[in-house]
């Protein structure tokens, strides 16, 4: 990999974290989407039952508000980027 190559994957990482720093503040409180969809047609919104319990509830950690959306956004933009270099690694050492 060369250095322009590093360049582009830093900057990019900047960006998505400054749009997980940002996202929290600027997104609408009433989404149009699933959630709202449900709503109107009357849909309840009971606990199905899982296996297992989220970690994180409605994209945020309770106790920290604000920040903690903030914390949980950037968190799932690093899983993501660990588990896309896993698998490129994968592949790398099948090709």
């Amino acid at each position: 990999m060369d250095n322009r190559d590093k360049t582009l994957i830093i900057v990019a990482i900047v960006i998505c974290v400054i749009i997980c720093c940002l996202a929290p503040f600027i997104a609408s409180g009433n989404p149009d989407g699933l959630e709202k969809s449900a709503e109107d047609a009357n849909v309840s919104e009971e606990k199905a039952t899982v296996a297992v319990e989220p970690p994180f509830p409605d994209y945020t950690f309770e106790p920290l508000e604000s920040l903690g959306e903030v914390g949980v956004l950037i968190l799932g933009v690093l899983l993501t980027l660990i588990c896309g270099w896993g698998v490129a690694e994968i592949v790398k050492r099948r090709s």
